[in-house]
């Protein structure tokens, strides 16, 4: 089973968390993605709001990025 690494960056492209999952395929990668993603805005957005214009970055194995999504774009999802 493939690898997927989620990694949280700010605007200026610093990484603040890396979390490792074993996941099938991308399109379950993308949404174990969303729901990381979902955590990271109740927790870090009151208390950070540029967090808000971070990203998380779906990387495979080999650490290559193969999908983003924006915490922007995600918070107007949910709001």
């Amino acid at each position: 089973m493939p690898s997927y690494h989620f990694c949280f960056r700010t605007p200026n492209n610093i990484a603040h968390l890396s979390e490792q999952r074993d996941l099938p395929d991308l399109r379950q990668a993308l949404i174990a993605a969303h729901q990381v993603g979902r955590v990271l805005l109740h927790k870090h957005v009151r208390r950070a709001p540029c967090a808000l214009h971070g990203s998380l970055d779906i990387e495979d194995e080999d650490r290559q990025p193969v999908a983003r999504i924006l915490l922007a774009d995600l918070a107007r999802q949910i709001s």
